[in-house]
């Protein structure tokens, strides 16, 4: 190892979260010149290194006690938050890079930074590639044996094309695939390559009445039902008639994407269920890959949003969003034989590339998803494995008011033919080595 040297140094703390590997920064640094004392949180230091992202929880916890770290750092502080982006356990891969860039936007006078490393054995080399990032400029960094790396964006990165024609049935798995922007990307899809739909979601088929007029907008459907309330069975309460209406709509959504895929040539099933229960998916996949053969290729859409301020979001706000994008994805992945899978997708987000203010949670369960797709791309030589770090949606998660943001701060939406027009290019025709896409509206003007 090259030497470097930390004399004159400010006093550097190490937080004890991840113990060994806090004990080995400490003996780094003193070997190295420096000086260094172990802390349980931020104090009064100039320089911290912050192990929360190495520490022994459950990603979701891991995550929110690396914020919480964040948050006792003093304004002025370098602030260096260490996880793992690669690993080969999946548990073990974090997303604290995506988790800084949100926090920087909101507190722009932080200097708080995330370096992210490989798995290692050797406590010594890793704390080596730690402190030799440390002398670099300000900057979020990717640690590994042979270099360190900051992101850097292609400008010549082109939509691919040609078109392709599977020598298979593909059978696709589909989470989130029946409602909103996934259903669009699910129905390009079927037009591209055929075959077999089975589309996962929490939303039951509320069955339309007969004598309610077909409606599409939420507030006028809620109408037409306060108006029959007295008909037998028909819910009272505006609550109830607002739920009722919502589950309406999104049956009528679920039936509208399964026609939609039919109509090309396609199967298309729904399934309903809940990707977080193991092994009630095991079950239903087990059954249904009995009818329709190996499952070849996962599209994982699901995903919801807890939304809060770097000050105030909570642990329950991390669960709520780590729960479908993390959880639910290493579900599929358990329930199925990789081997058979010819292509995997995942939705991501340009919050976990950029940061976003008010999704600090989002982005780190993002990052973590492409960080995830990294991995299984070098793992799985023969299979397409994409991560779509998606801008804002025209649908989907943006409603009026946030398009009406966006406009204000000139930011343009991705249509949603567009979107799956990009998303089936790139999962079928994109080179292999090509994982991470960071999508925004300009493609569509190509």
């Amino acid at each position: 190892m090259d030497n470097i040297s930390l004399a004159g140094f400010d006093e550097i703390e190490v937080t004890s979260a991840a113990p060994a590997h806090a004990e080995a920064l400490i003996s780094a640094i003193h070997s190295y010149g420096g000086h260094a004392r172990l802390v349980s949180q931020p104090t009064d230091a100039k320089i911290c290194l912050l192990t929360e992202g190495l520490a022994s929880l459950s990603l979701t916890e891991r995550s929110f006690a690396a914020l919480e770290a964040l948050r006792k750092c003093r304004t002025g502080i370098h602030a260096c938050l260490l996880g793992l982006d690669a690993s080969s356990h999946l548990d073990a891969i974090g997303g604290e890079a995506g988790l800084c860039r949100s926090f920087r936007i909101e507190k722009p006078e932080a200097r708080t930074f995330a370096f992210s490393l490989e798995e290692c054995a050797n406590l010594e080399i890793f704390a080596y590639h730690v402190l030799a990032a440390l002398l670099l400029p300000d900057g979020d960094y990717t640690l590994r044996n042979d270099a360190i790396w900051q992101d850097a964006f292609s400008q010549n990165l082109k939509p691919p094309a040609g078109t392709i024609e599977l020598p298979y049935s593909p059978v696709w798995l589909i989470s989130g695939g029946a409602r909103g922007v996934t259903s669009d990307c699910a129905m390009e899809l079927a037009r591209r390559t055929g075959g077999t739909f089975l589309l996962l979601g929490r939303s039951d088929l509320t069955e339309w009445p007969d004598w309610l007029p077909a409606d599409a907008d939420l507030k006028s459907l809620r109408g037409s039902l306060a108006r029959n309330a007295t008909r037998p069975g028909m819910p009272q309460k505006p609550a109830e008639i607002d739920r009722l209406a919502r589950k309406l709509l999104a049956g009528a959504e679920i039936l509208s994407t399964l026609n939609a895929i039919e109509s090309t040539g396609a199967k298309a099933r729904y399934i309903q269920a809940d990707i977080g229960d193991q092994a009630g998916l095991q079950e239903i996949l087990a059954s249904i890959m009995n009818d329709e053969g190996a499952i070849t290729g996962i599209v994982h859409g699901a995903g919801v949003l807890s939304d809060g301020r770097v000050d105030d979001l909570s642990l329950q706000d991390f669960q709520t969003v780590f729960a479908p994008k993390v959880e639910g994805f290493e579900t599929l992945l358990s329930c199925l034989d990789a081997s058979n899978l010819k292509h995997i997708a995942v939705f991501s987000s340009a919050s976990a590339v950029f940061g976003n203010e008010g999704q600090a949670n989002y982005a780190a369960a993002n990052m973590w998803l492409n960080n995830v797709s990294e991995l299984l791309a070098a793992s799985l030589p023969d299979t397409q494995v994409k991560s779509f770090c998606w801008g804002p949606w025209h649908g989907g998660m943006v409603d009026d008011t946030l398009a009406r943001m966006f406009a204000e701060r000139g930011i343009g939406l991705i249509s949603r033919s567009e979107g799956a027009r990009i998303f089936s290019d790139q999962l079928l025709l994109s080179p292999h080595e090509q994982v991470r896409f960071v999508i925004g509206d300009e493609w569509g003007a190509q």
